[in-house]
């Protein structure tokens, strides 16, 4: 089991949780849905597809969608620089979203990700299914393609990429992967700025840890009050610009 603000977890221990620390209930739990114990099992090769579908019935921004990027004090111009598109009523669980293409480096798109702007659609953020990524979802950085040199802001998600600008990356939570330090350890200057929550932080510290071996420098911008996302505009320039973007 795997929480995007928390990290990863036991789904027996879950369980076992659930009923007061009692693993005899967990057990019969297992047993009376036939979930079988986590068992690390060789990874299977999958064949990708070599283009991601588009989410159902995309297409431009309404006013609708508009509002919501103006209430959270973004500005018109990040729907150009990010390729921002929308969902309204008749796309399934992707309905009324603002949806943005997630690439690699190169600008091919890899899958896409959309963001609910009315309260009541869950989850908030949804993401191309496992099978319609083009290559392993755990390899993934949004905003990859659009880093202009040899220094990196990784954030945790998409939209504080929206709010830094171009040079900032996300890792889709604070439970980043190998697979994507690996790409990040590549940039000579590299600059972390997770969540001001406790646990963001532990995983911030982790992530500077597997990084601090490599050349370069790497640096955790810690102290903020709110998620990058919901800096103002005139915040998010600033930090940037002292950080030398």
């Amino acid at each position: 089991m795997n929480c995007w603000r928390c990290g990863s977890h036991s789904a027996f221990k879950f369980i076992a949780t659930i009923f007061q620390n009692r693993s005899e209930s967990a057990k019969q739990i297992f047993k009376q849905y036939q979930i079988n114990n986590p068992i690390a099992k060789k990874s299977e090769v999958k064949l990708r597809k070599k283009q991601a579908p588009k989410p159902p019935q995309l297409g431009p921004l309404g006013k609708i969608h508009r509002n919501y990027l103006r209430n959270r004090k973004f500005n018109s111009q990040v729907i150009w620089d990010w390729d921002l598109s929308a969902t309204k009523g008749l796309s399934g669980k992707w309905s009324w979203r603002i949806i943005a293409p997630i690439c690699d480096a190169d600008g091919s798109i890899i899958a896409y990700g959309g963001r609910a702007i009315k309260p009541d659609v869950k989850p908030k953020w949804k993401f191309s299914t496992n099978e319609d990524w083009t290559i392993d979802p755990k390899k993934a950085i949004y905003g990859l393609n659009k880093v202009p040199g040899d220094r990196i802001l990784i954030v945790e998600g998409m939209s504080d990429c929206w709010r830094m600008g171009f040079g900032s990356v996300g890792v889709f939570g604070i439970d980043w992967k190998e697979e994507q330090a690996s790409q990040l350890k590549n940039f000579q200057h590299r600059f972390i700025m997770f969540d001001p929550e406790k646990q963001a932080q532990v995983q911030a510290r982790k992530l500077a840890d597997w990084l601090s071996p490599f050349p370069g420098e790497t640096e955790i911008i810690s102290g903020l009050k709110s998620d990058p996302g919901e800096l103002s505009q005139y915040e998010a320039n600033n930090i940037m610009q002292e950080l030398g973007f």
